[in-house]
């Protein structure tokens, strides 16, 4: 294992007097000891009362030894890294998280803790006592989930700190009495998916780059298990409950409240899925994590996700027609060549693992028929999703938002507007034929549309969205679905 000189003193400081001369960006390039000079490996040498070790132009001055003894000490160091390094990749083939913590007590020399993309607690420092840290540490270590107050105190002390990028990031004490130490957050992600984070806080020593150096060589074990469990979705205690279920895969519903809460959403909010691609000619994996590190930066309130070789951004709003956020990807596309698609908007979690299908349907559907346009929504291609590619439970969620909704009212409490309109569509939207039909006065059938465009502002004079609303109409209405076994319902949350 190659070290550095930070991480050798960091080593030697609990055990020895040691002085240091070690620049910031001493790299972990040195192989071993050597008593005469060798490229990478640090040379020892008597230097008058002490002796040196001089590894790459660093140097760590040893006292009260002589050189044979230091040379012997700095390689033992060697010895006990690869010993350590032995014991974190035995731990994570394990999934034995507490060990790793409890192997790299002598390094860090500070609380450590690991925590999964869920914010759950996987290990913790078992000394000094978590209670001796801080309110916080403590209450980690009791309920094993940080706390939303100090989440939010530290994300408002800490706001020009970009953590959702990958490493090591250096924060300062929260404003807030149960945090009390700044450190080191380090974020672990695999193909651009958050999947961790390691945690050192300040308290017994300050950090330095032997720290960080540490903790890369970590999460180089680390981030293949978590980042696969998050991915996978296959062990639930360690996944990101969102990316599962964007995938439909098994998710624990305690895992995606707490996901929520963390980003102030409910699970009753509307919610909405953006697509974004690059363009074919600089679709490279360089090219999405560089779009998705700009829409980390810009769409702070979204969750944005990447599956190569697109990028997800959920929100728990209406982004479609939303000026700011056009003006935005305008910006970005004049700038990166993007494509982008939206799914519908509609309310409830149970109805974001349908968005992901919707958007890659719009983006390819749009790609054919209207090559020259980069954004679309699937609303301009939802008839054709219906009729022709959508199974059973696909075709519900296509429907008109406007009809979904309106069918819900009709379902809950006998609204009348779902068969008002369904009979202005079939009588050619003549208000007196449709009266006639619903044996109702005119005035009750005009007030009765002039409030689901109140709801719903739609456009009944174009011809394609009469279409749509029809059909969403007829799908949701078929008594063939309404007695299928396998349906779930508009709203099956």
């Amino acid at each position: 294992m190659k070290l550095s000189m930070w991480m050798i003193a960091n080593r030697l400081s609990p055990l020895m007097d040691v002085r240091t001369n070690i620049r910031q960006d001493a790299a972990p390039v040195l192989k071993s000891a050597r008593l005469v000079y060798s490229t990478n490996c640090v040379h020892v040498y008597q230097e008058g009362d002490h002796v040196v070790c001089s590894g790459e132009g660093d140097t760590i001055c040893l006292y009260d030894v002589t050189a044979k003894e230091a040379f012997e000490i700095i390689q033992d160091v060697f010895d006990f890294y690869q010993d350590w390094e032995d014991d974190i990749q035995k731990a994570v083939q394990r999934n034995d998280f507490q060990k790793i913590v409890d192997s790299s007590e002598l390094l860090i020399q500070n609380p450590m803790n690991i925590q999964d993309a869920n914010n759950k607690l996987l290990a913790i420092s078992r000394h000094p006592d978590p209670a001796a840290v801080d309110a916080e540490w403590e209450y980690i270590s009791r309920y094993g989930y940080s706390s939303l107050n100090a989440v939010k105190a530290f994300d408002l002390s800490n706001s020009g700190i970009d953590f959702t990028r990958r490493g090591a990031h250096r924060f300062t004490p929260a404003d807030c009495p149960s945090l009390k130490y700044g450190g080191i957050a380090y974020i672990l992600q695999l193909n651009g998916v958050e999947c961790g984070r390691m945690t050192v806080l300040e308290m017994i020593r300050p950090t330095n780059p032997g720290d960080c150096q540490v903790l890369d060589r970590i999460a180089q074990y680390l981030e293949p298990v978590l980042g696969t469990i998050t991915l996978s979705g296959t062990d639930q205690p360690h996944f990101n409950a969102l990316y599962s279920l964007i995938f439909h895969r098994t998710y624990d519903p305690r895992e995606l409240q707490m996901q929520l809460t963390y980003q102030q959403w409910t699970e009753n909010d509307y919610f909405q899925m953006l697509l974004i691609q690059p363009d074919s000619l600089q679709n490279s994996f360089r090219s999405v994590e560089i779009l998705y590190g700009i829409l980390q930066h810009n769409l702070p309130s979204c969750v944005v996700l990447r599956k190569d070789p697109y990028i997800l951004v959920l929100s728990n709003q209406i982004l479609e027609g939303k000026q700011s956020l056009m003006d935005f990807l305008d910006a970005l596309h004049k700038s990166n060549r993007i494509r982008a698609s939206f799914s519908l908007g509609a309310q409830g979690t149970a109805e974001i693992p349908w968005m992901l299908n919707q958007c890659l349907f719009g983006l390819k559907d749009a790609q054919i028929k209207t090559p020259d346009r980069w954004l679309t929504g699937f609303r301009s291609h939802a008839v054709d999703y219906i009729l022709f590619f959508a199974d059973k439970n696909e075709r519900v969620h296509a429907c008109h938002p406007l009809i979904r909704r309106l069918w819900n009212d009709r379902e809950a409490n006998g609204d009348e507007i779902f068969q008002t309109l369904l009979t202005y569509l079939d009588n050619e939207r003549s208000v007196s034929k449709t009266s006639a039909a619903l044996f109702t006065h005119r005035n009750t059938v005009m007030y009765r549309i002039r409030k689901l465009q109140d709801i719903c502002p739609v456009d009944l004079n174009d011809p394609e969205t009469r279409y749509y609303l029809r059909l969403s109409m007829e799908i949701l209405s078929s008594p063939v679905r309404l007695h299928a076994e396998s349906f779930t319902g508009p709203d099956c949350s």
